[in-house]
């Protein structure tokens, strides 16, 4: 369980200082010879866990006679560590490992009496865990309703998914009642089998998402493929042959994507989908103005039939720029294509009064 809570570390903190008493001090006087960094370092730690010692029993022991009789002790304790630190200055090293040996036997009487306390600490702070993670999986709980939620607007079947978040808000209610009535032991399994579940619900969430996901996308290549179709139809009664080249790619597209779909390969169906939806924007318009000028090409084709009679060089000159507008489009050099169907449109007009007669003048 997760513990978030100062007073555990002050409870920890009681802990390791009844392992301190019980052999730092050992290890520290039979050194020899005595070490005098060795007793003022001990004196230094001593000293602050005497206070933390204190703060321990002011706070967690409510037994106002035990609290007053343990604070009394500590003052004594003190004192007799103070008395050591001075017997150290001096370089009375032995009479203050002597000393050392009297708060050893103090201590240790000390953290026998504060054992209760320190247990009753500790439970208290596993049930204050315990209501922290049941608080941790109902926000969890609540944040998967609101999927679930929105799953089912969409269509998708959340009939396990709300299953198991029933569940595990049931063993969370039952949690909390044995919290009430101070079994922890069961409290606590009560509330891993509300995590298992949570954890199968996430699952669960992620399995409904693919499934969206999969839907979204089978229907998005759907609509584009309707697009193309319907783009494909308008073309090829305007220019067959433009419509055809664009049957070709959206045919070839379309085919591309199913198959990533089907395969599971989502991130990159969506990628080529947001590609081949620029590609068809740019396509669509120069399929367009391909069709407009097909159309030029076989008027001017048609002009210079006509022309031909009264006026072959300009007749040439239209067939041989429309050829070239053709060739353009064909290879889709666009900038060809606009230099050529510029010339051939000037070419157009100068061919309507080709063949008109020439006024006589009078004599």
């Amino acid at each position: 369980m997760r513990v978030k809570d100062l007073d555990t570390l002050k409870t920890t903190s009681v802990i390791a200082i009844i392992t301190l008493i019980l052999l730092y001090p050992l290890a520290a006087t039979t050194a020899q010879p005595v070490q005098s960094d060795k007793i003022n370092k001990l004196i230094e730690i001593l000293s602050k866990e005497v206070d933390r010692l204190q703060s321990f029993v002011k706070n967690k022991v409510t037994n106002t006679t035990k609290q007053e009789e343990l604070l009394k002790q500590l003052d004594e304790v003190k004192a007799l560590i103070n008395n050591a630190s001075s017997l150290a200055s001096s370089g009375n090293y032995n009479e203050s490992t002597k000393v050392l040996r009297e708060v050893r036997v103090e201590l240790i009487d000390i953290a026998r009496k504060i054992v209760p306390e320190v247990f009753a600490e500790r439970k208290h702070l596993v049930n204050k865990s315990i209501e922290a993670e049941i608080r941790a999986l109902r926000n969890q709980i609540n944040a998967m309703e609101n999927v679930a939620s929105r799953f089912q607007q969409k269509g998708v079947d959340t009939h396990n998914l709300t299953q198991l978040l029933s569940d595990a808000k049931n063993l969370l209610n039952q949690a909390e009642e044995k919290l009430k009535l101070n079994d922890t032991s069961a409290a606590l399994q009560l509330v891993k089998q509300a995590w298992s579940e949570v954890k199968e619900a996430e699952r669960s969430v992620f399995t409904l998402a693919h499934q969206l996901r999969l839907k979204n996308i089978s229907e998005d290549a759907t609509r584009l493929e309707r697009i193309f179709n319907n783009t494909y139809n308008r073309l090829k009664g305007i220019s067959p042959q433009a419509a055809s080249e664009f049957q070709k790619w959206a045919s070839d597209s379309i085919q591309r994507l199913k198959s990533l779909i089907a395969n599971g390969r989502y991130g990159e169906a969506l990628g080529l989908m947001r590609s081949l939806t620029y590609q068809y924007h740019e396509r669509e318009i120069f399929m367009w103005h391909y069709a407009r000028e097909e159309g030029l090409v076989q008027m001017a084709k048609q002009l210079a039939i006509v022309i031909r009679p009264c006026n072959a060089t300009l007749a040439e000159k239209l067939t041989a720029t429309a050829n070239q507008l053709s060739n353009a489009l064909s290879s889709k050099d666009a900038s060809k294509a606009s230099a050529a169907s510029s010339e051939l449109r000037e070419l157009i007009i100068q061919a309507r009064f080709a063949c008109r007669a020439k006024p006589r003048h009078k004599p």
